[in-house]
């Protein structure tokens, strides 16, 4: 058995432990994270972006081949011996799960019994799953309020998302203020 195992502390993926980690570590990783998180929203801007292009230039190839009815264009190139080829598909859309348990309630508004039997076996088969992240979010009233509440409520256990937003104003305090944009 491991050190950290003996002791009851989770280690890291870095390797480090979560109770020795120290504060300059925390900042450093901080600010890799927010990079990392601006790195991330720029390459989905610039995602979204070619995705809108490429479906410009596809309407304008498409419209192209079937106005002239062209149907194939042997490619070259890094496409060599691939054609481009107008296709015509239909795609079928399943219905929600909302829209099934509102036939389902319409259908047996008249037997409530029935109904009621069906609805709890869908209640019986949901399943709650617990993830632990990190968001940022906007400072203000509302995250303040949460950590608040939690902390006044002594019979009320805070949820996940309350614990790690106390637990990140709690550490971001005895930081100093916030992280993230001094560089």
């Amino acid at each position: 058995m491991s050190s950290d195992q003996q002791t009851g502390e989770q280690t890291q993926p870095d390797g480090t432990s979560g109770q020795n980690m120290d504060m300059e570590y925390f900042k450093i990783t901080l600010k890799e994270y927010l990079k990392v998180t601006e790195e991330i929203k720029a390459l989905q801007k610039a995602m979204k972006q070619r995705r809108d292009r490429l479906g410009d230039l596809e309407a304008t190839l498409l419209a192209f081949l079937v106005k002239n009815d062209i149907k194939e264009v042997n490619l070259e190139g890094s496409y060599q011996g691939q054609d481009l080829i107008p296709l015509h598909q239909q795609r079928v859309k399943a219905p929600s799960a909302g829209s099934i348990i509102d036939i389902i309630k319409t259908k047996l508004a008249d037997k409530p019994e029935l109904l009621k039997d069906i609805t709890a076996t869908i209640e019986g088969m949901k399943e709650t799953v617990e993830v632990d992240k990190i968001k940022i979010g906007k400072s203000g009233a509302s995250a303040k309020d949460k950590i608040a509440k939690a902390t006044r409520t002594k019979a009320a256990k805070p949820t996940s998302t309350e614990a790690s937003a106390a637990s990140t104003a709690l550490l971001l305090g005895a930081m100093g203020g916030s992280v993230g944009g001094d560089e």
